[in-house]
């Protein structure tokens, strides 16, 4: 009778523990399937107290975790707002950073760090959070190194610390603090009383030496002459300026940048000569190509210059080279007299010193360097030098040559006894002995003949 009530679970395949924490799921059409089996037997509402009181127990068990895992949306925000107010609390508690405190700046970042690490703050946030602590003098260095530091919470501490450092180290240069509007005033009135403005005519490097200097006697430190940039340009200077307002973050960098733009200087009007008006404009304009190649090619001619040296050079086409060079870089004749001496040597460099005293223009040298080496005179002098140093190679020869020939004179003979060679040996000397005591040699006198020479000649050294 109870073959119909019986579990349709195959106990072989399954294993108890398995049965006592799973439910099979029940659908729609397993009831019917299964009621077609027993058919109406009241049985099919039979279940096993077992598995009824596991499943009771699962369903209590998994009510109660839901239970603990809701919360309820009232409760989250409370919970949030908690969590806000303490992190509020935690960063209120730390004090702002003011100047005299910064001596001990190495103790306000740690307990910065120490709130951070507590809080778990994101590390991208902490720099930005930490400069809403500086006083203004503090802000205005962040905002000129905050490209440098780029968030970086160590690059950002260091900084500080050699900030801090600098300025205990020179408390004196820290007299113009930017601290409030008033001091910004009177910094603008500084910067317009005590230095030079600059437009873009004039020696660029000239004025910014003259800036640095300024700069330095007024006691301004890096980031106050930084701050200074805007007030000292104007017209194209100003609007570079703002146009490349982005790359400058430091004093260093915009003196780079503006040395590359600025170093060669228009013209000034005054300078412009009448009736060639447009034509230098239009140079000028576009002229810090033009420029910048002349003064490569300047400094090209004053570290390699073109060498004269007098009688061994044509001096024609020596000055020819030169004026075309001299022309490339446009060059006045008072810098092309004053440059001049570095491109003598030899017979030219001895020459310039007794003639310059006289020659004071640039026609005058080339007229001078002329007739002194490119006449007939320059030109005799030196066929008569080389004549001399001929005459002086042919004596050399000789007196090396009579005496090596005299032993060859000897040695030719082959004596086969000692008695013979000293007697051929006696025979030379003696033809010697009878040769005139004058030493002179004619520079005419080419062969040698060791009788008739008229210099006198020691007998050889003939080891026996």
């Amino acid at each position: 009778m109870y073959t119909s009530t019986r579990s349709q679970l195959n106990l072989h395949t399954h294993q108890i523990s398995y049965l006592l924490y799973y439910s099979p799921p029940r659908t729609h059409n397993s009831f019917h399937h299964s009621s077609n089996q027993t058919g109406n037997s009241p049985s099919i509402q039979f279940t096993s107290p077992t598995i009824m009181s596991t499943s009771q127990t699962i369903l209590e068990l998994s009510d109660e975790q839901k239970t603990e895992d809701y919360i309820s949306p009232v409760e989250n925000k409370s919970n949030l707002q908690s969590l806000r107010m303490q992190e509020k609390i935690a960063l209120q508690s730390i004090h702002k950073l003011m100047t005299k405190e910064m001596i001990q700046i190495d103790q306000w970042l740690s307990v910065l760090y120490k709130t951070f690490e507590d809080l778990a703050y994101p590390p991208l946030h902490r720099v930005l959070q930490a400069t809403t602590y500086f006083n203004d003098e503090l802000q205005m260095w962040y905002e000129t190194t905050k490209h440098e530091i780029n968030n970086d919470w160590s690059n950002f501490c260091d900084r500080l610390k050699q900030y801090a450092l600098d300025r205990q180290m020179n408390p004196s240069t820290w007299n113009h603090s930017l601290s409030t509007n008033n001091d910004i005033l009177s910094f603008e009135y500084l910067i317009g009383t005590k230095f030079i403005r600059y437009s873009g005519i004039g020696d660029a490097k000239d004025w910014l030496l003259q800036t640095m200097n300024q700069f330095k006697q007024c006691g301004l430190r890096r980031l106050e002459q930084l701050q200074a940039i805007p007030f000292l340009l104007v017209d194209t200077t100003y609007l570079w300026h703002v146009e490349n307002i982005d790359l400058i973050v430091s004093f260093e960098l915009f003196s780079k940048l503006f040395l590359q733009k600025f170093t060669c200087t228009p013209l000034q009007p005054q300078d412009i000569p009448y009736g060639d008006t447009d034509k230098t404009l239009s140079v000028v304009t576009g002229s810090s190509f033009t420029s910048h190649l002349q003064k490569t090619i300047a400094d090209e001619i004053i570290k390699k210059p073109t060498y004269f040296r007098g009688s061994k050079d044509d001096v024609r086409d020596w000055l020819d080279k030169l004026e075309q060079r001299f022309k490339m870089v446009k060059w006045s004749d008072e810098q092309t007299l004053q440059y001049i001496s570095i491109y003598l040597q030899d017979d030219a460099q001895r020459w310039w010193p007794q003639a310059s005293s006289v020659i004071k223009t640039w026609s005058s040298f080339t007229e001078a360097v002329t007739h002194a080496f490119g006449s007939t005179e320059a030109q005799q002098l030196a066929f008569e030098q080389l004549k001399w140093y001929k005459q002086t190679l042919i004596k050399i020869l000789l007196n090396i040559m009579i005496p090596l020939w005299n032993y060859l004179h000897v040695a030719l003979q082959d004596p086969k006894t000692t008695d013979l060679f000293l007697l051929i040996a006696r025979k030379v000397e003696d033809a010697l002995s009878l040769t005139s005591p004058n030493n002179d040699i004619h520079s005419d006198h080419v062969t040698v003949n060791v009788v008739t020479h008229s210099k006198p000649l020691t007998r050889p050294f003939i080891q026996q």
